[in-house]
């Protein structure tokens, strides 16, 4: 089985300040990795990535000790990169903008339903983005979904139109809808759209019968508690390989399961009943 991975997913954690409709809230206990328990589960990724995604479930900007983390994943020589539903970029600017090993920040600007304030939530973003224009640091990524069938909801609408205003040669919604799925904006800054995808679930219709997925070749989870899961769609812990924080990492990959899920996909067979459901690995059928 594969021993290095380019994406290490670590849920720092899964409390959210938001309530979206597109983002079921998790049923696992709401809790916070302490300094602690995120240097212990460092050190055991060593050799296996030097990539982290600090997400699953959660908004990573939450957690108070978010600049220890990042500080204590660059000494160990690890980058990271980062999704949050935007509502708390400003407040963290400087935190994110001085670590020095962020790679790429993705913005989730559909999230905007979840704040309730279209306007109130662009400015936040836009003044994040302000800073970040005189200390370009790292990739940000401002990801809108295309919905229905390309054209955008009411809400999406109104937001692109407040895009619109600080990038006049974005052009409007049908002009953009008609390029690449990435549109650079300024220096460091995209416009990247995709399609709304659901979340797995055993309770969701089997869509799949077979397929080859990432989980386990390029990807690995960790959830808030040290659960280790295939990948980071798996935001229940459905498909518990182990815990990082009772055994090695490589132990856990060299488990009868996490063996069959990984062969099941070689010959494009599903090892688990969750993966029947996954949009995302209908897609690379």
């Amino acid at each position: 089985m594969r021993k290095s991975f380019g994406k290490i997913y670590v849920e720092i954690t899964n409390r959210c300040n938001l309530a979206c409709p597109f983002c079921p809230p998790t049923r696992r206990k709401a809790d916070l990795m302490s300094r602690e328990r995120f240097d212990f589960i460092l050190d055991r990724l060593g050799g296996f990535g030097k990539q982290l995604y600090f997400h699953v479930k959660g908004e990573p900007l939450l957690h108070p000790e978010l600049e220890a983390f990042l500080s204590d994943a660059k000494e160990r020589g690890f980058s990271v990169s980062l999704t949050t539903n935007g509502t708390l970029l400003e407040e963290r600017a400087e935190t994110l903008l001085a670590a020095g090993n962020i790679k790429k920040l993705s913005v989730s600007l559909h999230s905007h339903s979840g704040a309730g304030d279209a306007q109130a939530y662009w400015r936040g973003v836009a003044a994040f983005l302000d800073l970040h224009r005189e200390r370009p640091a790292f990739d940000v990524s401002l990801r809108l979904w295309n919905r229905e069938g390309g054209r955008l909801p009411a809400g999406d609408r109104s937001l692109m139109s407040l895009m619109e205003a600080r990038y006049p040669l974005l052009g409007d919604w049908e002009e953009v809808r008609g390029r690449s799925d990435s549109v650079k904006l300024e220096d460091r800054v995209y416009l990247n759209l995709a399609e709304e995808f659901s979340w797995p679930g055993l309770d969701k219709p089997a869509i799949n019968e077979g397929g080859l997925c990432y989980a386990l070749r390029n990807q690995v989870a960790i959830l808030v508690d040290g659960t280790v899961v295939p990948c980071c769609l798996d935001g229940e812990g459905v498909i518990s390989l182990g815990n990082l924080l009772e055994a090695p990492l490589a132990d856990i990959l060299d488990s009868p399961r996490a063996r069959a899920l990984y062969e099941g996909f070689s010959r494009r067979a599903l090892a688990e009943p969750l993966c029947r459901s996954c949009g995302f690995l209908k897609k690379r059928l």
